[in-house]
């Protein structure tokens, strides 16, 4: 897949959650880590190089950040909604593929920079390390847990005359 982000100059501008905006609030974080929404959800991500559309349908299950509890303190599984909107993008772009694998975490990153406020070096970091395995991306094999989103998220990212929301 071609890449359609440049990394130069990007910048996420703002968000829009149109529907399902309390279902990402109202989460609370449980043992399992695992957060089934019961509605639908759909947002745009505005950057200054396009807009990414994401539509997710009731049943659509996320696992906040993933990775090891021991760096909750570093990086939260939640955390804000600017943080769980970091999360929850991304998942929806490793499922949905219309942004590449390098596109997907370049996004990721910048989220994290520019809505969640992480400094770059802490942004980086997570960048790396969603970097270093592609197994997570694409869709999901049938024993793994997250093979219930099939066909329950769509994402489409769209270049925008003009990108200033």
């Amino acid at each position: 897949m071609p890449r359609q982000l440049r990394k130069s100059g990007l910048k996420v501008l703002g968000f829009d959650i149109s529907d399902g905006r309390e279902l990402l609030e109202r989460i609370v974080q449980n043992d399992v880590r695992r957060y089934p929404l019961k509605g639908r959800v759909q947002l745009a991500i505005y950057t200054n190089q396009g807009t990414l559309h994401v539509t997710t349908a009731a049943g659509f299950t996320f696992d906040g950040r993933s990775g090891p509890r021991l760096i909750d303190w570093y990086v939260p599984n939640l955390g804000t909604l600017a943080e769980r909107l970091c999360w929850f993008v991304h998942d929806c772009n490793g499922y949905a593929q219309d942004l590449s694998f390098e596109d997907t975490n370049l996004l990721l990153f910048v989220m994290l920079r520019d809505l969640a406020k992480y400094y770059v070096p802490k942004a980086t970091v997570i960048q790396l390390a969603v970097s270093l395995d592609r197994s997570w991306y694409g869709i999901p094999k049938s024993d793994d847990w997250c093979h219930c989103n099939i066909g329950k998220v769509s994402t489409l990212f769209t270049k925008d005359q003009l990108c200033s929301h």
